[in-house]
């Protein structure tokens, strides 16, 4: 295949694992197809297996260090769906709440940080630069200072309704944990 009509970003490192992505694009130069390849085994159902079903939140927010609260809240959904339980209307909106905070502070990580080194510094430069340094030299340091105070921002309003940033620990079949009691 011509080389102009195929795109590779090799290695892709910001992730959990490594992978590559590979896009070909047709004669028009639209997209064709795209593939995303991550080559390690990751086996993280083995740390499932028969343990119980309550401490998947737990358990699947320590899988990724990038999202582990879109692994527990569908942990926590989950649970609600297994015991058929809806969570009271408080406790959707404090769920709501997290998951839309993590939201944007997830793609604000992804963009600047993450995926978005690849973009904006570009596929072809060299893999060292292709970094969060190298997004603050393209769209400079005041705008990079706001995306770290933000993320530190929603970090905190996270903590504060989930009981901890990093990985959350509130969501219990039909409601929420308490913040003192979930960060104990």
């Amino acid at each position: 295949m011509d080389s102009a009509r195929r795109i590779t970003i090799n290695p892709i490192t910001r992730l959990e694992g490594h992978g590559k992505i590979e896009i070909f694009l047709n004669e028009q130069g639209g997209v064709d197809r795209a593939f995303f390849q991550v080559p390690e085994l990751r086996g993280f159902e083995k740390f499932a297996q028969g343990r119980p079903a309550e401490d998947m939140p737990q358990i699947t927010s320590r899988i990724c260090g990038v999202c582990p609260t879109a692994h527990h809240m569908a942990s926590t959904k989950a649970l609600d769906a297994l015991y058929q339980v809806t969570p009271p209307p408080a406790a959707r909106k404090i769920r709501e709440l997290v998951y839309s905070t993590f939201f944007v502070e997830d793609h604000a990580l992804h963009f600047y940080f993450l995926g978005g080194p690849d973009f904006v510094v570009g596929p072809q430069a060299p893999a060292a630069e292709r970094n969060v340094l190298g997004v603050i030299a393209k769209v400079g340091a005041e705008t990079g200072l706001k995306v770290i105070a933000m993320r530190r921002k929603l970090r905190e309003l996270m903590a504060l309704a989930a009981g901890k940033a990093a990985h959350p620990v509130f969501g219990l079949p039909g409601g929420v944990a308490l913040p003192s009691r979930a960060s104990r």
